[in-house]
């Protein structure tokens, strides 16, 4: 950030901010207009903003950095006037300011401490929120490890298990495969095709589908097109919308001058999955192909659930601090600098706020 941007008219009252500001070694950019000022802040960030409200048009100049203070929160305000009175001291509050000081010798001798304390608030307030926000990316970084990790973990298990041998598929790696069809051909088809881990329930027809779907889950649906009560299109859509996450298929048999044809259940559409099949042994692959995408979802899930089991304090600890850090950060980005009446006193900087020789 910038350090001070000062608008005034009046040339003397630039020349004696200037020297003061420039014996502290506090750098500014003096400009003339409002107009002037708006230029200079859409150009670059200052932590302070110092207005002449004896030369400039006070309504608008309030108005001015009532609208900067709501775009750059870090930036304060501070007014200069002839007579600051309690009056407008409370106005310049009222619009965000952090202080008003009278344009008497004794005031300005403050300035110059009061724009270095105002630089610095500006500066850790930003930095507080640079390290919230790096340090909610940094949470968040972490769990993501954590939780790929954990799934990396779990695939390696998996591995292992199918390298030692294990005598049979549990029934999370197993494939139900519901074949909807009058006929049984598909099933006798695709049976010699298939591992060992693919279990197929066959029924012929719709309504039969139906109702083996609402008593038992499945991973794949094979639906011919003909069936002899519904429609396989509609007993697609009912097993999609029965079993969300299950894969729901649509064919047609292949015929010696007709190819056949494999549709998938997207929503309430059907997208071409094999446009154009001969051979049983097509259908076979891309079956096998599916069900290792739901297998890879399926054990991912299994991971991250496992996770979480094991790790439920220390998730509930981060949910928690992710929210707190998420709300400071929304407080910073909100709210504005607060405008300060400072008493004079120990503690105190600065004189009150309306300053000696107000009204």
């Amino acid at each position: 950030m910038d350090l001070l941007l000062l608008v005034s008219p009046h040339q003397q009252l630039l020349d004696d901010v200037q020297d003061r500001l420039g014996r502290a070694e506090l750098p500014s950019l003096v400009v003339t207009t409002l107009q002037q000022a708006a230029s200079a802040m859409e150009r670059g960030s200052f932590s302070v903003l110092v207005l002449d409200l004896d030369g400039l048009d006070r309504g608008q100049a309030l108005a001015f950095f009532a609208d900067v203070h709501r775009r750059s929160p870090h930036t304060h305000g501070v007014a200069l006037a002839s007579e600051p009175t309690l009056e407008l001291a409370l106005l310049c509050m009222r619009h965000g300011l952090s202080d008003l000081l009278a344009t008497s010798a004794e005031q300005l001798a403050y300035l110059p401490v009061r724009v270095r304390d105002l630089h610095r608030l500006a500066q850790a307030t930003q930095d507080r929120q640079a390290l919230l926000v790096e340090s909610a990316r940094m949470n968040e970084e972490i769990l993501y490890k954590l939780t790929d990790m954990a799934r990396k973990a779990g695939e390696a298990r998996v591995l292992l298990n199918q390298r030692s041998g294990s005598p049979s598929p549990t029934e999370q790696e197993q494939a139900q495969v519901l074949l909807v069809e009058e006929d049984g051909w598909a099933a006798r088809v695709l049976s010699p095709l298939l591992p060992k881990t693919f279990v197929l329930t066959s029924v012929i027809s719709g309504g039969a589908a139906l109702d083996s779907a609402s008593e038992r889950g499945f991973d794949i649906a094979l639906v011919r097109d003909m069936l002899p009560d519904l429609p396989g299109r509609m007993v697609v859509r009912n097993l999609s919308v029965q079993a969300p996450e299950a894969m729901v298929l649509l064919y047609s048999q292949p015929q010696p001058k007709r190819p056949g044809r494999v549709e998938r259940s997207e929503g309430a559409k059907l997208l071409p999955l094999i446009a154009d099949w001969l051979e049983p042994k097509q259908l076979a692959d891309r079956l096998r192909e599916l069900f290792q995408a739901q297998l890879a979802r399926r054990r991912e899930r299994k991971h991250l659930a496992e996770f979480r089991s094991e790790h439920i304090e220390l998730l509930r600890r981060f949910s928690d601090l992710r929210k707190r850090t998420r709300a400071q950060i929304g407080d910073f980005e909100a709210a504005a600098p607060v405008g300060s009446t400072r008493g004079s006193g120990a503690n105190s900087p600065l004189p009150s706020l309306a300053g000696p020789g107000s009204k």
